[in-house]
């Protein structure tokens, strides 16, 4: 019995807590459409490409702690799946702690302005090797701290193993084989308005042995003046060799790029983004240039991007282009 009143007074507790937490909800569908090529070094015809739907709903909840910090929360759901960012965030004052996958991502933040997607994220049948947070744990699940100033935030995260699979979604994990993972930085505009700067360091363990580690230094500066802004940012990656990314003690790869964007009113908005990957292993600078558009309806949004990729992987000659439109809804 009194075992009984116990798991009652516990579960009277949790529904009691859910109720009084401030709870929302959010969601998002795109579909992408568009015609593209191959890289090759050959001449290549257009191939249309399938349509795509990507579509997420997230859930995330407030709670005022009985010792005046805040608990906050937050999971998704990402095509039928997980989605790799939740966790729980400790909140007081300008100082958060947080046990979390995909929300401390300081590793994994971009300076170059953009009006739809990244190079690495957009016309993926392209297949560029180019990408500015490569060797990022923003997606594994690790403890972070995060601390805000007037001029910026600082963070840092810790993963005890850099892995991801459904054995890291559980409650009680598998221990795979894995080494761990540091990252750290800062984000923020110095006081000056319109300047965004950032600066992020990051290593993880390739394996469980401590020998293959691999480090990823990012830089980056946007500025913003009416309605335009312009942004550069290197990363360079150490013990890193050739378009994949792989461990190579000594060696190391840069990945380069500078954007600029304007709106045009208050719907239309344009950009241009220039990255190239050049490295040990690399015999040819892969490079890409990207054009993009988008229109904001209200609610709905309509992006138009087109890359053209010279080199795709560092093979010279290898060339190829392609078009996407994308369609998005938030609500």
């Amino acid at each position: 019995m009194k075992k009984m009143m116990i798991s009652t007074a516990l579960a009277t507790s949790l529904i009691a807590g859910v109720a009084s937490a401030d709870t929302s909800v959010s969601a998002y569908i795109e579909t992408t459409l568009g015609s593209g090529e191959t890289p090759s070094t050959s001449a290549q015809d257009q191939q249309g490409t399938s349509i795509g739907y990507e579509h997420a709903v997230g859930f995330s909840g407030s709670k005022d702690l009985d010792n005046g910090m805040t608990l906050k929360t937050y999971f998704g759901i990402e095509d039928g799946d997980a989605a790799d960012d939740k966790g729980i965030t400790f909140v007081t004052g300008n100082t958060e702690i947080m046990v979390e996958s995909d929300i401390n991502n300081i590793d994994d933040l971009q300076a170059v302005p953009t009006i739809i997607n990244k190079i690495e994220d957009g016309n993926k049948g392209l297949g560029v090797s180019y990408n500015a947070n490569k060797l990022t744990i923003h997606n594994d699940n690790g403890i972070g701290f995060k601390q805000k100033f007037d001029m910026g935030s600082l963070s840092l995260k810790y993963v005890p193993k850099v892995a991801t699979g459904a054995g890291f979604d559980d409650s009680n994990p598998a221990a795979a084989v894995s080494g761990s993972g540091l990252a750290y930085g800062f984000s923020g505009g110095l006081g000056v308005d319109g300047l965004k700067v950032l600066a992020s360091f990051s290593q993880k363990d390739t394996s469980s042995l401590d020998s293959k580690e691999q480090e990823q230094q990012v830089l980056g500066l946007s500025y913003n003046f009416g309605n335009i802004t312009v942004g550069y940012q290197q990363t360079d990656y150490d013990n890193t060799s050739g378009a994949s990314y792989a461990y190579s003690d000594g060696s190391s790869t840069e990945a380069m790029s500078y954007a600029a964007t304007m709106a045009v009113n208050d719907q239309i908005s344009v950009g241009i983004q220039y990255a190239e990957l050049s490295g040990d292993g690399i015999t040819t600078d892969e490079e890409i240039t990207s054009f993009s558009a988008g229109y904001n309806l209200g609610g709905a949004t309509i992006g138009l991007q087109y890359h053209d990729a010279e080199n795709v992987d560092g093979t010279s000659g290898s060339d190829g282009e392609a078009i996407e439109l994308r369609i998005k809804q938030s609500f």
